[in-house]
This record gives C-alpha cells, sequence and structure tokens, in this order.
C-alpha cells in the first residue's frame, strides 16, 4: 500500500522499499563532485569541445542546427502524403515488440497516423485524427506507449526548438568519411565538464548535407540516423533507419518503408468515427523535454559527491502522473531501481499534452561524516529536495507531429 500527499503542488508517495520523497520544483543542482557520463560507443564527443562564445561561431552552429531541425518539420508539404514505417523494439518499457505505423496528411490542416503493434492483440492501437486544430483518437485518455511516442519524436522533432538561449559546446569530428559538427547544449556550462556533460543534448550534423546524424537528448540514449538509398521528397530527406540505443544497447530499429505523394486519399480517413467524436477530444504529444529531480538521505550525513542517473519517461496529460520509465544508467542496480522509484512515485505539473521528459536524478551520496568519502554500497532512505524553481516550459510539436 501506498501513503500518498500533496506537498507545493506535486504528490509524491512514501515507498516500503526505503524512499520517501517529498515535493521537488526542478533547477539545476550544482554538483561538488560527480563522475562523468559512462562510455559509450555511440558517444562522438570523445575530447574537450570547444565552448562557442563569439556571435559567429553560435550563429553559424544555430544555423545548422536550424536546418537539420527543418529537414523534420512535415507540416510544411503543401501536398497529400503518406508515411510508413516499421519498428521493433526491446527492453524494459511497456509494450515491447514490433510495430508499424502510417502517417497521412492532406497537405493542409488535416492529418492522422496510426500505430499498431503486429504481435499483440489488435487492442494495441493508437489512432490520432487533426482536422482544423481538434484531435480525436481511439480512446481520448489512454496513453500513448512510450516506444510510440520515442519514434514519433525521433521523426519528427528530434533537435530542440529555441536553442539560441542555450550555452552551445562544438567538436569537430569525421566518422564514415562524413565531416560532421557535433553541438552541445545545455542551460549553462558546468564547473569542469567532461567531453560531455550529464546535463547536455547532443546533435551531431553532417555540414555539408545539414542532415542529422546523431541526437542524443540525454547520456545514455542515442538515436544514429542512417540515410544510405533516401531520397528527397517535397524538399525533405529522411533517414531510410534509426537504430536507438539504450545504456550501450539496442532498444529500437526504425525503417522508413515508404515516403510518398498520396493524391487519392479519401477525406473520409480525416474524420473521427461517431464514437471518437462522441468521446471527446483527445491529447498531443510533446517533444521532450528534460529536467533535473535532486535527491538526498533523508537520514545520513552526505558527502561532496553527487551521482546522476537519467530516467526516461512519459507523463500523464491530465495529472502529471508517470505512466511508464526506464533508467539509462544501470551499471548500479539499486541507484538505478531507486530512480525508477522515485520518479514514478512522483506526479509532476500538468501540462495538457502528453509529455516525454528525460529526468536527470541527481543522488547526493551519504558520508559516514558530513563532507567525507562517499558510501556507493548501503541502505539509504532517499528523499527528493524542493528546490522552489520554475518548471520547464512543455516544448509544443508541429502540428503533423501530434
Amino acid at each position: 500500500m501506498r501513503t500518498v500527499t500533496q506537498l507545493f503542488g506535486f504528490r509524491s508517495g512514501l515507498f516500503a522499499a526505503s524512499l520517501f520523497c517529498i515535493c521537488t520544483s526542478f533547477i539545476q543542482a550544482i554538483f561538488a563532485q560527480t563522475n562523468p557520463p559512462p562510455p559509450d560507443p555511440h558517444e562522438m564527443v570523445t575530447h574537450e569541445p570547444r565552448t562557442l562564445t563569439k556571435p559567429a561561431d553560435r550563429s553559424a552552429a544555430l544555423d545548422l542546427l536550424d536546418r537539420a531541425r527543418q529537414n523534420f518539420n512535415l507540416h510544411n508539404i503543401s501536398t497529400p502524403y503518406a508515411l510508413k514505417v516499421s519498428f521493433e523494439t526491446n527492453g524494459a518499457a511497456e509494450m515491447e515488440g514490433e510495430w508499424t505505423m502510417e502517417q497521412l496528411s492532406d497537405g493542409g490542416s488535416h492529418w492522422r497516423w496510426t500505430a499498431t503493434a503486429t504481435a499483440q492483440s489488435q487492442d494495441s492501437v493508437v489512432i490520432r485524427i487533426g482536422a482544423n486544430g481538434h484531435v480525436y483518437g481511439t480512446n481520448p485518455s489512454e496513453p500513448v506507449p512510450l516506444r510510440v511516442q520515442l519514434v514519433r519524436s525521433a521523426l519528427h522533432w528530434p533537435i530542440m526548438r529555441n536553442a539560441g538561449a542555450s550555452a552551445i559546446r562544438a567538436a569537430d569530428v569525421e566518422r564514415d568519411g562524413k565531416a560532421m559538427s557535433c553541438l552541445l547544449l545545455s542551460a549553462s556550462i558546468p564547473p569542469n565538464p567532461a567531453p560531455r556533460s550529464w546535463v547536455e543534448r547532443e546533435y551531431c550534423i553532417d555540414r555539408a548535407t545539414g542532415l542529422l546524424q546523431m541526437w542524443s537528448e540525454a547520456p545514455g540514449i542515442y538515436a544514429v540516423y542512417d540515410y544510405d538509398g533516401a531520397a528527397p521528397f517535397h524538399g525533405h530527406t529522411l533517414p531510410r533507419q534509426i537504430s536507438i540505443f539504450e545504456d550501450g544497447r539496442p532498444a529500437v530499429q526504425v525503417r522508413v518503408e515508404s515516403f510518398e505523394d498520396a493524391p487519392n486519399l479519401d477525406p473520409n480517413l480525416f474524420k473521427p468515427a461517431p464514437e471518437m467524436a462522441d468521446a471527446g477530444e483527445s491529447f498531443t504529444l510533446a517533444s521532450p523535454s528534460r529536467f533535473p529531480m535532486r535527491v538526498d538521505p533523508s537520514d545520513a550525513p552526505t558527502s561532496p559527491f553527487f551521482q546522476p542517473v537519467i530516467v526516461h519517461a512519459i507523463l500523464d496529460a491530465q495529472d502529471g502522473s508517470v505512466l511508464d520509465a526506464e533508467a539509462l544508467q544501470n551499471s548500479d542496480k539499486d541507484l538505478s531501481r531507486a530512480a525508477i522509484e522515485m520518479v514514478r512515485s512522483t506526479s509532476f505539473p500538468p501540462s495538457g499534452f502528453q509529455q516525454e521528459a528525460f529526468i536527470n536524478v541527481q543522488f547526493h551520496m551519504p558520508a559516514a561524516t558530513l563532507d567525507g568519502p562517499p558510501i556507493f554500497h548501503s541502505r539509504v532512505r532517499w528523499m527528493i529536495w524542493d528546490r522552489r524553481g520554475k518548471v520547464p516550459p512543455v516544448r509544443r510539436p508541429p502540428r503533423s507531429g501530434n
């Protein structure tokens, strides 16, 4: 049984497994000491990147980001099209398996996408229909599975908007004969950063084509884009494959089966069925967001050492509760389990969108005496601290990616 309390606008739970959660708002904790993110074979920045401070350097980086982002912005295609995708997933999320997804657009204000779990029952079908600013679905309150939202993020809105306010570090990388710029974005440059910091997003872009080659929303997850055999379509070149790795292991394999004109689409496809209309409008999906959650021992002195664990989660549109979650670092099973349980025990501020969040759970490690050496392997009663910060705004996706 779980006891739920309301504190400062957040609901938290007390777990029997030594987890006590109190409220939190989300501002960046200042690390005294922390290990860098663990090595990953898909991490492209392996040497210290340079910080971009000159206006001309920042402008060039932002232009490259915008060029790559616009390639995924399908809502500016003004003719009817059909996009068909298949993907296989493997991991600890709910509803892992084989899926297909189809997206249709009339080139105007009407769109429809359907995701179907091919190896499961016919109940595993998600439909969203958008018409003139209204959105309907098979079940207006039923969650979209985490893997489906991740695939749609990778296909439609991997690159954050409004990057101009971010601190930017850059590294020149060559891989498979391609000269790339890898851009690391964060709210501010942390002290003594490793080649990559825990707080940075990473985008590696082919400088010649402007095509995104790798996206990593947070350390521990990497989406690698393969354009071999891809053809331009109305000014857009989608990858033929996307391989997503988590904690160094394959998690999702996406294949773009076709992306083509569809001049003979039936207009009725964009009309909600009577039962959809009767059920009312549904929520849409937000593009990925990041925020921290600082965690301290509730009944022990603290060391100057923090150990982060990134939790990838989806949050309910109406009440902010956690619908599904997975840890992206699992070398310390106890910390990974604690991170997931604390995230799952907290309801975050709802936005009206189903949010995909990468939560930086920052464990302030205990010590035998205050500011003493950290103790890594002990039973700890963890507490989420309220930092009284501003919750990052939810980034809205373009209308074609709902």
